[in-house]
């Protein structure tokens, strides 16, 4: 992978010229308040992804699977999933070499489908063989619609996994132009959705069949319990890569995603439960991660927060967001722990990044990051924005209440805080401890927020105890 822009040596910054003290945090409350990694540490020790070690195999070919690259192996895969799902305690899925077209997977319970190291699956074009529709979200809203790539539904103990690449074959020619198609004078279809959302019209009753234009996610296990993701190689998707939804105990682990079209988010997990991103590398077209949790009306109704997730160890390369909230987050979210994560390119718009505003109106809070280095990004280094999308338009109140930053080091920013609250709904108590900002080109831009705090941070070579305000709002970026 190409490595772009700013480089900074953690070492050498702390060591030359901008020391830090790395003291024992220290709150309004005193000495012995209880550190909030501790719930870090209890939310990793509890996500168990479910094993297939001793699992036994079977193989597409064994159902008539060719991998030619041309032979369409949709039958194959699912017969073998099937034969996989009756093996006591569970079965493996064993792609190993060659290039497998297909449509979509559908996972089963106690199915690990390992796409061995040299192999490859690619997705078919064809959108006519996602169908029928499944019950899938397009950017917060439910809907009966084109099927994900590989999907499961109310499935346990699922994994995929492998050193091999997963390929969507998304392009200018196939899957992306869906971002912008035309109806022919008609109401585009994701404006349709959300309109049949705040209707209330019933999720069963919200049918886009073929001829429409929602794109599907990449993968998408829907209301599952044990999943596992490792280790694979996700290409050109035709939107979200990784979204899981209402799921509970979900694993994250070594994939690298490098795709770059419209709304190309790398991970958003929606509405779920314990999930754990961990030693990921993120190039992507969007948000690299983004959680979220139901827009608008579908939000209210399914009352489904994120909450008690652990990012670590990641890599984030191109993307508008390194890790994002929002901007579907009317449920809430609550509880993410972001740490020893690398950021670095000029395309990478901001570092930390918070969307909501008052159609949304979710809540935010217990948010915590550390130890996160930043080569450089192309606009503020965090950025919290009531104003994104319909901004002051809607009647719920945006909620952000608990951020703590220790440790951030970036090397190359247009501003560090961008921070658009409300007047009504100020965005309330942020802490940046221990922080570097080696070269910031811009003031700050901070508006209706209280409780903000700095302590021991540098800016520019200088110590500060305060943003550095007159900066001019930057436009929000597109994307959900």
């Amino acid at each position: 992978m190409e490595r772009h822009g700013f480089e900074v040596n953690r070492r050498a910054v702390l060591a030359g010229g901008a020391c830090l003290s790395l003291p024992v945090p220290v709150t309004a409350q005193g000495r012995n308040a209880p550190d909030p990694w501790a719930e870090a540490q209890a939310i990793r020790a509890r996500i168990r992804p479910p094993s297939f070690a001793r699992a036994r195999a079977v193989t597409p070919q064994q159902f008539g699977g060719v991998p030619d690259g041309r032979t369409l192996a949709t039958e194959a895969f699912r017969r073998a999933i099937a034969a996989a799902s009756r093996i006591p305690g569970g079965g493996r899925v064993l792609v190993d070499g060659g290039i497998w077209l297909t449509g979509p997977i559908h996972l089963r319970s106690n199915v690990e489908l390992h796409v061995a190291r040299g192999s490859t699956i690619r997705f078919s074009p064809d959108p006519a063989l996602y169908f029928p529709p499944v019950l899938t979200r397009m950017e917060g809203n439910e809907l009966m619609g084109i099927s994900p790539f590989i999907y499961a539904l109310e499935c346990e103990n699922i994994a995929i996994t492998g050193g091999g690449t997963l390929d969507g074959q998304a392009s200018e020619a196939h899957w992306w132009p869906w971002a912008h198609s035309p109806r022919d004078g008609l109401e585009r279809d994701g404006a349709r959705l959300k309109r049949l959302a705040e209707e209330g019209v019933p999720v069963r009753n919200r049918v886009f069949g073929p001829g429409s234009t929602i794109r599907p996610q990449f993968i998408q296990p829907y209301r599952c319990r044990n999943v596992l993701i490792e280790d694979v190689t996700i290409l050109r998707s035709p939107m979200w890569e990784i979204h899981p939804v209402e799921c509970e105990n979900v694993t994250v682990r070594r994939v690298t995603i490098s795709s770059h079209g419209p709304n190309n988010d790398g991970c958003d997990p929606e509405s779920c439960r314990d999930v754990l991103i961990e030693d990921c590398l993120f190039d992507t077209g969007d948000d690299c991660i983004a959680i979220k949790s139901g827009r608008n009306a579908d939000g209210r109704r399914l009352k489904r927060p994120t909450e008690n997730v652990v990012i670590a160890g990641c890599t984030m390369v191109d993307g508008h967001g390194g890790v994002t909230l929002g901007s579907e987050i009317t449920g809430g979210v609550r509880n993410v722990f972001v740490e020893n994560c690398r950021m670095d390119s000029p395309r990478l718009n901001t570092a930390i990044r918070f969307k909501n505003n008052a159609a949304r109106g979710g809540t935010l809070e217990n948010i915590h990051v550390r130890d996160v280095t930043v080569g450089q990004v192309g606009r503020a280094a965090i950025t919290i924005d009531y104003n994104y999308g319909e901004g002051a338009q809607g009647g719920f109140t945006p909620v952000f209440k608990g951020l703590t930053i220790e440790r951030l080091l970036v090397g190359q920013c247009q501003r560090v805080l961008n921070l658009q609250g409300f007047k009504a709904a100020p965005i309330r108590d942020i802490v940046l401890r221990d922080c570097v900002f080696v070269r910031a080109a811009e003031p700050d831009f901070v508006l209706h927020v209280e409780g903000l705090r700095y302590d021991n941070v540098r800016r520019n070579g200088r110590a500060v105890s305060g943003p550095t305000p007159g900066g001019i709002p930057r436009p929000a970026d597109g994307g959900g």
